[in-house]
């Protein structure tokens, strides 16, 4: 069982910090989008992250013993937790507003907790089956809004919740396999499996021709991809194991409750369109991420 540990001044600016940053990602996702198309976006935050951690992998590389069985987790870690949700968040920007986005991003703990229950041998208790199924129903309330038919989905807004399916998977697979590895030896682990493939990407698509080609177009949406990639991806995920080992893992999970508000004060500044429903649907998800993250 987590011990409950003493959470001090430097626990609560972390996690302020955190829920800031993250809550800001879906603005730079949506600013890297006006030059660049989806999934280079997402390879730049890829890269960005990769680049970023160097000094800390050339640091930490003799610590890298992970034991051989578990090597094989290392590339589920890396596609669940970094690479396909990129993917997805980004495609999905390019029909929906950034506020919305981060809306949706709040469903992460009610995956987190059904597929624990499902696939991982987590408990399966009273009030995880009514956290999930009241959060369901808040995205659905969502996803409902933003059909134009009965007939015809709207596959973009569906595309965040795939992605918090990958996190939720991504949170019980380092559950169950890495209990006992440094949480941030693991984060560079992971970008070290993705990186080649996000720069390879680039490097092929002509990303980095259009770069030396149209350097002041791309700087405009470049400068949002390294906070993107450097604030909101690399060190925000060091930041946040840190805070887990310091605190405990529910603690650190809590600003959930407050990206979605900072992404949707973000685009509303944007002058993007939150309409009531969207944050009665909010409120339904984070009302069933509270019951559900209860003992």
């Amino acid at each position: 069982m987590e011990q409950h540990k003493k959470i001090g001044g430097g626990d609560w600016i972390m996690f302020t910090a955190l829920s800031v940053v993250w809550g800001f990602s879906f603005y730079f996702i949506k600013k890297g989008l006006e030059v660049f198309h989806p999934v280079q976006v997402a390879a730049f935050r890829m890269s960005i992250a990769f680049l970023s951690l160097v000094p800390l992998i050339i640091w930490n590389y003799k610590k890298l013993n992970i034991p051989a069985s578990k090597w094989k987790f290392i590339p589920l870690l890396g596609l669940f937790g970094n690479l396909i949700p990129a993917i997805l968040f980004c495609t999905a920007e390019t029909k929906i507003d950034s506020g919305l986005t981060g809306i949706m991003n709040g469903t992460t703990p009610l995956f987190a907790l059904l597929f624990g229950s499902l696939f991982f041998r987590v408990p399966l208790t009273q009030n995880k089956i009514i956290g999930v199924a009241v959060g369901f129903i808040g995205a659905l309330i969502i996803v409902l809004s933003k059909q134009t038919s009965i007939t015809e989905i709207n596959i973009y807004i569906l595309m965040p919740l795939v992605a918090t399916i990958c996190y939720g998977i991504n949170a019980n697979i380092f559950k169950a396999n890495f209990q006992d590895e440094n949480p941030i030896v693991l984060a560079l682990l992971q970008y070290t499996f993705v990186a080649p493939f996000a720069l390879a990407y680039l490097y092929f698509t002509g990303a980095f021709h259009q770069m030396i080609q149209q350097p002041v177009i791309c700087w405009h949406s470049l400068k949002y991809l390294l906070l993107l990639g450097i604030l909101g991806t690399a060190y925000a995920q060091v930041i946040f194991n840190i805070l887990t080992q310091r605190t405990s893992a529910l603690f650190a999970t809590m600003t959930t409750y407050l990206i979605p508000l900072v992404s949707i004060i973000v685009g509303l500044l944007d002058n993007e369109k939150i309409l009531p429903i969207h944050f009665g649907g909010l409120m339904i998800i984070l009302i069933g991420v509270y019951v559900g993250s209860r003992n």
